[in-house]
């Protein structure tokens, strides 16, 4: 399917014309294309896209990206400048959406990105795999990850799953080769994994951006560990992660330890395959719908509790001075009079946050014009962190080295 052809005022999309272009090195070949093209994009936002009008008003209407594409942006080159300008529209339109002017919420548009480049590659390779020569280079090269293997099912592909899964299973089975690219690729696994290390289990003194979200990262890091005991039971299809959590698990596993892990994983897989339900593992690399996948259930529920509690109002002091834009919202659903109340100084932050990162962009164009560097400014992190608090796992922005020394650890 030709898709070479750049779009008008964003990034090119990579040419991609049969399963050809795809089957050309080891490891999943989804995996490969959809990591290229969201690398691109990147790279695209970073030199002219966060400038340009369309991609602020699509900001605006998402409240930013979502945590996992914000910090790969935190980690380009001249991220401070940068999103110094763009989060000074964002938190803006964050306080409109908290006044209630616009409660609709776009989705991530990196996520829209990479999720449309991974339907371009599974459409092309699977419309490809009836000719043998074709499935033959996909079973030399590996085969396709355990999420995209997934993802296949749920497209309505139901004739090439066998074979795909035959595939699979010799190649975790192989020895001598490295496995860990069949659990998909994900580029953000090893700042979740920072994270988790360095959130305390109980609540220590410092600046808490959201306090469901923290509850959440605590909830999510227990289910993780509870994982490899797990296992011990057999293969259960509810016990099936999706691809976020399934890399996550397969980071902490580490080595020589992800083989059974992912030998437990496709057989838990497999089954909720048979049993027609694979939507769980959609091209999405987490969050799936409530339930979908045990650890997302997990800590989807204790956010949940963190912020309403069983009467649908906050039930902790923390959760209720403490709770990022994106549980504001949230809480909006759950009890609209409460949410109001609550808002009012989540709104009078938002006006001080613009107010602040507006200045800090002034004060950097003042010195870029003058030769000097830019002053330092820790705005643009807090704005993240006040979007949503996930970002930083809770906190309103990133621990510095050595922070947790002292704090308990859980064994």
């Amino acid at each position: 399917m030709p898709a070479a052809t750049p779009l008008p005022r964003g990034p090119s999309v990579l040419t991609l014309y049969s399963a050809a272009d795809l089957l050309t090195a080891p490891g999943c070949p989804v995996c490969r294309y959809a990591a290229e093209a969201s690398d691109r994009y990147l790279h695209w936002f970073a030199l002219e896209g966060h400038s340009q009008p369309a991609t602020i008003t699509r900001l605006c209407a998402s409240l930013g990206m979502c945590a996992a594409h914000t910090r790969r942006l935190m980690s380009q080159p001249g991220a401070p400048v940068r999103l110094t300008a763009v989060y000074r529209y964002v938190v803006t339109a964050a306080g409109d959406q908290l006044a209630g002017r616009d409660a609709r919420q776009a989705a991530c548009p990196g996520c829209e990105h990479d999720e449309a480049a991974a339907g371009r590659a599974l459409d092309t390779l699977t419309e490809d795999l009836s000719d043998p020569p074709v499935l033959d280079r996909l079973r030399e090269l590996g085969g396709l990850c355990l999420p995209h293997l997934a993802a296949a099912s749920a497209a309505g592909r139901p004739r090439l799953v066998a074979p795909l899964v035959q595939t699979m299973q010799a190649t975790i089975a192989a020895r001598g080769t490295c496995r860990d690219w069949l659990a998909g690729t994900d580029p953000d696994a090893g700042n979740r994994a920072a994270l988790r290390a360095a959130i305390p289990p109980g609540r220590p003194p410092g600046p808490v951006a959201c306090w469901p979200c923290l509850t959440g990262a605590l909830a999510e890091r227990d289910a993780l560990a509870r994982l490899p005991s797990q296992a011990g039971g057999g293969p259960d299809p509810a016990l099936a992660l999706c691809p976020g959590h399934l890399a996550d698990a397969a980071a902490a596993a580490g080595g020589r330890g992800s083989r059974p892990l992912l030998a437990w994983q496709a057989q838990c897989m497999t089954l909720r395959m048979h049993a027609g339900s694979a939507r769980w593992m959609r091209l999405r690399r987490r969050g799936g719908l409530p339930g979908e996948c045990a650890v997302c259930h997990a800590s989807q529920t204790a956010a949940r509790r963190a912020l309403t509690g069983s009467s649908g109002e906050p039930h902790d002091p923390a959760a209720a001075a403490a709770l990022c834009v994106r549980h504001h919202l949230a809480l909006r659903a759950a009890d609209p009079r409460g949410a109001r109340q609550l808002a009012r100084r989540a709104i009078g932050q938002a006006n001080q946050l613009a107010a602040e990162l507006a200045d800090a962009f002034d004060r950097a164009a003042r010195a870029r014009s003058q030769g000097a560097p830019a002053p330092g400014t820790t705005a643009w992190q807090r704005a993240a962190a006040f979007l949503d608090g996930s970002v930083f796992g809770g906190w309103s922005r990133p621990l510095p080295a050595g922070s947790v020394r002292d704090w308990p650890v859980r064994p």
